[in-house]
C-alpha cells in the first residue's frame, strides 16, 4: 500500500496537532509523550528538515535529544519511551531523627563535626560530616574558627602581620647585606 501524506504539523503548548489540507485535525496532549516522540522520528526519517529544527519543533532541546529519541523508537524496548522519573532515586539521608540527633549531640558534647558524624556511623546512621555539617550551620550551630567579616565589625577582624616580620631568616635572599654563604658565621665588616 502506498500513501501520499501531506501533513501541517505544529506543537501548541506542548500539545502537538497534525493538519490536513481539508482542515482535519488530529490533536495529541502534552500527556501523550510517546506519541509526540514516535511522530517527531517518523517525520525526521521522511523528511529533510534539519533535526535540531525538527527537534525544538516537538518541544525537545537539542540534536542530541532528536537522536536519543531515535534511537529508542527504532531499536529500543516500549519502556524506553516512557518518561523518565527525575529528582533524586533514593529517599534522603537526612531525616528529622537524625537531625534531632544532630542537634541533641552538638549540645550534650563539645564534638566537632567529624566526631558527631563518627558517633552516628557507630549508630548505624549513614551520615558524612559534610551532612552534619550542614544540619549544623541551617541552625545556626556550626562552630565558627573566628568571624566572617560580613557578620564582624571591622576592628574585630584578626590583624594581619607585616612579609618582613613573617619570613624566617632562612627564606630572606642571598644577596641581602650582610649575608654570607655558610648563614653560619656573622657578617664580618671590615674597617680599614
Amino acid at each position: 500500500m502506498q500513501l501520499a501524506l501531506n501533513l501541517n504539523v505544529q506543537v501548541k503548548d506542548g500539545t502537538l496537532v497534525l493538519t490536513d489540507p481539508a482542515g482535519k485535525t488530529v490533536t495529541f496532549s502534552k500527556e501523550q509523550t510517546v506519541q509526540k516522540k514516535v511522530s517527531m522520528i517518523t517525520l525526521g526519517e521522511l523528511c529533510s528538515l534539519p533535526k535540531h529544527q525538527l527537534a525544538t519543533g516537538f518541544g525537545f532541546q537539542s540534536r542530541t535529544s532528536y537522536y536519543d529519541t531515535r534511537n529508542a523508537v527504532l531499536t529500543g524496548a516500549p519502556a524506553d519511551l516512557l518518561p523518565k522519573r527525575t529528582g533524586p532515586h533514593t529517599p534522603s539521608k537526612r531525616t528529622k531523627e537524625l537531625e534531632a540527633r544532630i542537634i541533641r549531640r552538638r549540645f550534650e558534647t563539645d564534638c566537632n563535626m567529624y566526631e558527631i558524624a563518627d558517633d552516628l556511623t557507630q549508630l548505624g546512621f549513614s551520615v558524612s560530616a559534610r551532612l552534619v555539617a550542614q544540619v549544623l550551620a541551617d541552625y545556626g550551630l556550626a562552630k565558627k574558627n573566628g568571624c566572617h567579616p560580613r557578620h564582624c565589625p571591622p576592628d574585630s577582624w584578626p590583624k594581619r602581620r607585616s612579609k618582613s616580620s613573617t619570613a624566617p631568616a632562612s627564606h630572606t635572599h642571598a644577596s641581602s647585606p650582610g649575608m654570607t654563604s655558610s648563614m653560619t658565621s656573622p657578617p664580618s665588616w671590615s674597617t680599614a
